[in-house]
């Protein structure tokens, strides 16, 4: 190619990430880390780390070709992973893989938005001099000139390649390391007291997971970026014997029945290899957009191919397999250097191969005028704008395409962004509007903005604020990558053509979550300008605003006919774009604009048992109707009860207490006549003096609580009194609902009022006798979010209505709990204390566990569950059944009826087409939907040594959504799942700290 001839101009507008905003250490405005330099963002476009990789300077010399990057006190510059180096003083080099998609090539899962914003800033001991931009050796070493290529089947390039460094013998590298398990102590016996010994020493196992090798195993919603790709099956779990029979995974009980689900099908696919390039750019580009037009300047020479900002695919192998382009950056007519080096080949069938699927279709997305926020694209041309509340609703899209059990199917979800038409400096001009009358107004500005959501203006990326730096503003300065330093208006206006307008405004601070996560800095920290922060989501008080959630359900409340029908209006309009068909014919693919029909079963539905009577909820599965008016399973005794209400409420009191007396005895449970306890005030520190004296004085054994408003902080200090202080069941009833006095609303707090202090409501008969369910789940504190409680419910009886519960503490802020052997070691002794013998079997359901984190409860939770059960059974242990529960999901069904399409009944099961012929999985739609589409949700065996028969595994399940007593209906979840979250949920939200074990026994989380 004649270096002389004129440069092809970019296909298009650069659609990439922008630059990201400065980050700043922690310290004043203006001055700089104690390295004295600034590392410079690196971005992305779909949030992941796609650019070239930076390597260390040592002192063997200056990584070839690469710029240098800063130390740290952990040897690696933060988000990258470090090299390994030979005996031969070299490093050895392996290649990021790494797709748009927050999937490594190779089939190693990524955190979404892993790496999402600025490059974080390096804390360091010494300062780090830069390396002069040409010092390089290999850019020293020879002058580099535009090459010819061609496919292999022509003719070489027309000068030699430059020699690449040869591979440095040594030893091989190594894969992440797999947890170590404390080993097992020897038993003495198999009472409680020597099961409990064993308890700590699995607490201290799972610390030393935490703190020794298994930080490279794959935690959060991805995995730890280690050096070398690591095979599928590393990360896969190996599907049950159980669903390997005749009938596989697919059961065989209930009514079939024809549905149709939102995938679409590619109908032509054609067996094909790709082949994997690694492309560098000298000097470094950071901007995705800029990559790919400085390398469309050679789509000739290339030919088809896909490039997702590190990696290029081809489906030609070039010739030779390493070589160099020069391209021209228009922008300052500078010459950029790209280094494309061969590195792998992905065959048919291979994981990598479905990402680079994922890959080609975000670049036919791209053609439909769509706007990319965070990971999904929306039609801002379609916004639905609602003046009165100030927000507007984008309508959009949620695409993946995945190897389901036949085919390669699209699937395709429409997905609705809020976007509020206010700025933070909106708020905070709201705020100094009324800081005459309020002195407190900067306290009541970080409360609205710290811990929200923004979206900057200039780029779409979203940052959530942990901090507000009052000394900082538009002026403070900065350091940049060479030293210098510039405010920050001049970066705006440098960078983006944006003049700051507001006046001084305070800066907003969002740390690098995954940096800290990872390596422990907490000085990783973006600083944001108010002026150009576009608030996100909902806040409490919308949600608490019946109109406003009204108005908007009526847009992202979709029924069925019309969700299918903008889906087939998105297939249509896809295959309406020329430039996504050509896109999409280029790589032999052809892409059906028809739903995919999907095979199911309808259970039946199951019977309930009151005391004297069963029935069933019919096709809706309701059955508030019967447990209005037929006796309870079992009813609790109630010595005496105590309401505590404020005296202005006390004739309304009255009144509501003979009502929910007559509502309880319609269910045969005697509520005798209450102690009523009334105050002169609805004030906190009043409920504290009442409810000490009352249990002091009375010893209730439940307490009713009235108060005035919704306040939390009056309902969370009564729940800490009465769950932590003092270990009362209690129920706390709004004001407003006890002067309704409504006989349904008495109905409701009766029957939570029995489930509290030990009764059961209903019962639904499981055949299977001495078998222990588990639920477990996670919630973050909401105040201190490096703080989680892992809540775990366990079922104590062969008629699943009895439960213990236990809560544990852990500081990780992940979704993962190292806790959890330790629970289920309570809850063996548990059961053995109240049964005098220990349970035949196990059936776990887990909640709160991402994609990329099925890896690691498989080989952590599971291996350490195994060696606490050890501990109580023998090396023979018990049979037990591990699934993992998935809410949040885009799959949908719709079945077809003389109306069009509606949802599926209560009970269907879907166990083919759409699911993965790698994992023992299956949908149920559980629960009733009168408004909008219902979600089903996803079930993975992950672990099965009890080995039911798939088809009394999802009965089995379907009966356990019956049994959450807080509905008279079934729910989305099994029960005890349901439970734990509900507990989980109240320890994070409201007590702070583990509830009294006294109740370990009660619903008091009801």
């Amino acid at each position: 190619m004649d270096p002389n001839n004129p440069i092809r101009p970019t296909r298009g507008k650069a659609r990439g990430r922008p630059a990201q905003p400065p980050l700043m250490p922690q310290n004043q405005p203006g001055e700089s880390s104690q390295s004295g330099q600034f590392q410079g963002a690196r971005h992305t476009q779909f949030s992941q780390a796609q650019g070239t990789r930076p390597m260390q300077p040592t002192q063997f010399g200056p990584a070839h070709g690469i710029r240098p990057v800063q130390h740290t006190q952990f040897g690696s510059a933060q988000g990258i992973r470090p090299m390994q180096q030979s005996s031969s003083g070299q490093f050895q080099s392996r290649p990021i893989q790494s797709t748009q998609f927050g999937q490594s090539l190779g089939g190693r899962p990524m955190q979404p938005s892993q790496f999402r914003g600025p490059h974080p800033i390096q804390v360091t001991q010494q300062p780090v001099r830069p390396l002069p931009p040409h010092s390089y050796p290999s850019m020293q070493s020879q002058s580099i000139q535009p090459q010819q290529m061609q496919p292999s089947f022509g003719q070489g390039i027309s000068r030699p390649l430059r020699q690449m460094p040869p591979r440095p013998t040594g030893p091989p590298q190594q894969r992440a390391p797999r947890p170590i398990i404390a080993p097992r102590m020897e038993s003495s016996g198999d009472g409680p007291d020597s099961a409990m010994a064993g308890v700590q020493q699995i607490t201290e196992g799972v610390k030393n997971l935490a703190a020794g090798d298994s930080a490279l195993i794959p935690i959060g919603r991805g995995s730890v970026r280690g050096r070398r790709q690591l095979d599928i099956e590393h990360f896969r779990t190996p599907r049950p014997q159980s669903s390997l029979g005749v009938t596989g995974k697919q059961g065989i009980s209930g009514q079939p029945v024809k549905l149709m689900a939102n995938y679409f099908p590619i109908i032509s696919y054609t067996n094909w290899c790709l082949y994997q390039y690694r492309v560098d750019f000298d000097p470094e580009e950071d901007r995705i957009g800029t990559k790919r037009g400085l390398l469309s300047q050679h789509k000739e020479q290339l030919g088809g191919y896909l490039f997702d900002g590190t990696m290029l695919f081809s489906g030609t192998k070039y010739d030779p397999e390493s070589f160099q382009l020069i391209s021209t950056r228009r922008s300052e007519d500078v010459k950029v250097i790209i280094n494309i080096k061969y590195t792998a080949i992905i065959e048919t069938g291979d994981y990598a191969n479905i990402q680079v699927f994922n890959l080609l279709l975000r670049n036919c997305l791209r053609h439909l005028d769509l706007k990319l926020i965070g990971r999904n694209f929306y039609d801002q041309n379609a916004k639905i704008d609602m003046v009165q509340h100030k927000l507007q609703l984008w309508p959009g899209y949620e695409t993946s395409i995945g190897k389901y059990e036949k085919d390669i199917l699209l699937c395709a979800e429409i997905s609705t962004k809020v976007m509020r038409q206010e700025t933070v400096l909106d708020f905070l001009n709201q705020c100094t509007a009324d800081r005459n009358r309020n002195q407190d107004w900067m306290i009541t500005f970080k409360s609205g903005i710290v811990g929200a959501t923004v979206m900057t203006s200039y780029n779409n990326e979203t940052y959530r604020i942990d901090d507000i730096d009052e000394n900082a503003d538009q002026s403070s300065e900065f350091m940049k990558k060479d030293g210098s330093k510039m405010t920050y208006s001049q970066y705006y206006k440098e960078k983006w053509n944006l003049t700051i307008r507001g006046g001084k405004q305070p800066m907003l601070i969002s740390k690098n979550k995954k940096a800290t996560r990872r390596f422990g800095n907490e000085d990783t920290l973006v600083y944001l300008v108010p002026e150009f922060c576009i608030m996100t989501g909902i806040t409490d008080a919308m949600r608490n605003n019946f109109t406003l959630m009204k108005d908007m359900a009526i847009h992202t409340r979709v029924n069925p006919a019309e969700r299918m029908k903008r889906l087939m209006n998105f297939a249509n309009r896809l295959l309406a774009s020329k430039e996504s068909v050509s896109e999409l014919k280029k790589w032999n693919l052809t892409l059906s604009n028809q739903l995919v029909d999907v095979p199911s079963r309808v259970l039946a539905p199951e019977q309930i048992k009151s005391n004297n009577k069963s029935y069933d909820g019919g096709f809706e599965a309701d059955w508030t109707r019967h447990l209005r008016c037929l006796p309870m399973f079992t009813n609790a005794s109630v010595k005496s009860w105590v309401i505590v209400a404020p005296q202005d409420f006390q004739k309304d009191v009255e009144s509501f207490s003979q009502t929910l007396s007559k509502a309880a005895q319609g269910m045969s449970f005697t509520l005798p006549k209450p102690n009523l306890a009334f105050m002169r005030d609805g004030r906190s520190a009043t409920f504290l003096v009442h409810l000490e004296q009352v249990i002091n004085e009375k010893n209730p054994t439940l307490i009713l609580c009235v108060i005035p408003s919704a306040r939390g902080d009056i309902y969370s200090l009564i729940k800490r009194k009465l769950c932590i202080d003092r270990a009362v069941p209690s129920q706390v009833v709004l004001a407003k609902n006890v002067q309704k006095n409504n006989l349904s609303v008495c109905t409701k707090i009766a029957i939570q009022l029995n489930c509290k202090i030990g009764g059961a409501p209903w019962l639904i008969t499981i055949p299977k006798k001495g078998i222990m369910i588990v639920g477990f789940d996670v919630c973050h504190d909401s105040q201190r979010k490096n703080i989680s409680y892992g809540a775990l419910v366990a079922t104590m009886n062969d008629t699943h209505t009895n439960y213990f519960s236990c809560v544990e503490p852990h500081g990780s802020g992940e979704e993962l709990s190292n806790h959890f052997a330790t629970g289920i070691s309570k809850a063996l002794l548990k059961y053995k204390s109240k049964n005098g013998a220990l349970p035949t079997s196990i059936v776990i359901y887990r909640d709160g566990v991402g994609e990329g984190q099925i890896s690691h409860v498989h080989k952590t939770e599971i291996k350490l569950l195994k060696t606490a059960c050890e501990k109580f059974y023998g090396p023979s242990s018990v049979p037990l059944a591990f699934l993992i529960v998935t809410k949040r999901i885009s799959t949908r069904f719709f079945a077809m009826s003389k109306q069009g399409p509606v949802n599926p009944q209560p009970g269907t099961i879907v166990d083919s087409v759409v699911t993965d012929p790698t994992k023992y999985d299956f949908f149920l739609v559980s629960q009733h939907v009168k408004q909008g589409t219902v979600t089903p949700t996803h079930y993975q065996v992950i672990e099965d040594t009890l080995k039911l028969p798939p088809d009394i595994m999802q009965k089995l399940t379907y009966k356990l959504t019956h049994m959450y007593y807080n509905w008279s209906g079934t729910v989305r979840v099994p029960a005890p799942c349901q439970l734990a979250h509900k507990l989980a949920f109240l320890t994070g939200q409201t007590l702070k700290t583990s509830p009294n074990n006294s109740l370990d026994e009660l619903l008091y989380y009801l």
